[in-house]
């Protein structure tokens, strides 16, 4: 289970948010929305234990995350709105070396089995990245969760970039994963497509506006 209790945010000098408590249970998923720079990717971050919020805490398992941090990360897959991958490398280099950061050591057919569930196919996924479209780099990064056991996702903008043949591969991933009883957080601009698209979004329990 994840929880906040009186989390805070601040940016410069402005207060963005207050006594934020969130509570999010195993088979939950967690819609965060809010105008541009209303502190939805800072939260993420704060949930992910990557940015420590200005009062408050963030509880894993009934456990303060900075006070157990390494367990922490080990139940946790975080993708950031910024596509991480280095562009000199190919797709199937780009994943593999994400895969490592968390403990990971998938074989070659492993990795190109992932890429190829997100339609990276044939030479594409040996070409070097910086070569690839916004929308394909969003799948090398999100083919992480094909091969994620991790309990909890952190999502930030996870449908930027995506057409709808990748929209509908993100939610097939996240419908898999919640009916695993494993818990996802995530932002999106595309609100209302969103919700149809993931009936478990359907109701405000599951919606958090900041």
């Amino acid at each position: 289970m994840l929880n906040t209790h009186e989390i805070s945010c601040k940016r410069g000098r402005h207060l963005l948010w207050q006594n934020l408590n969130i509570t999010l249970a195993p088979g939950e998923v967690l819609l965060v929305k809010g105008a541009n720079g209303s502190g939805k990717s800072s939260l993420l971050r704060m949930l992910a234990g990557l940015l420590l919020p200005l009062s408050g805490t963030v509880s894993w398992k009934s456990q303060a995350i900075q006070q157990h941090r390494y367990e922490y990360q080990a139940d946790l897959l975080y993708i950031g709105h910024q596509v991480p991958l280095k562009l000199e490398l190919s797709a199937i280099e780009n994943l593999s070396s994400l895969l490592q950061l968390h403990g990971y050591a998938p074989s070659s057919s492993e990795i190109q089995q992932a890429l190829a569930t997100w339609m990276i196919l044939g030479n594409t996924m040996h070409l070097p990245t910086k070569q690839l479209s916004q929308g394909q780099k969003q799948r090398v990064a999100l083919a992480q969760l094909t091969l994620s056991s991790q309990a909890l996702w952190i999502l930030d903008e996870p449908f930027n970039g995506l057409d709808t043949q990748g929209s509908n591969i993100l939610k097939d991933h996240l419908e898999q994963h919640q009916s695993a009883q494993k818990l996802t957080v995530l932002t999106s601009h595309l609100h209302e497509n969103l919700q149809s698209l993931l009936p478990s979004l359907s109701t405000q329990e599951n919606i958090l506006q900041l």
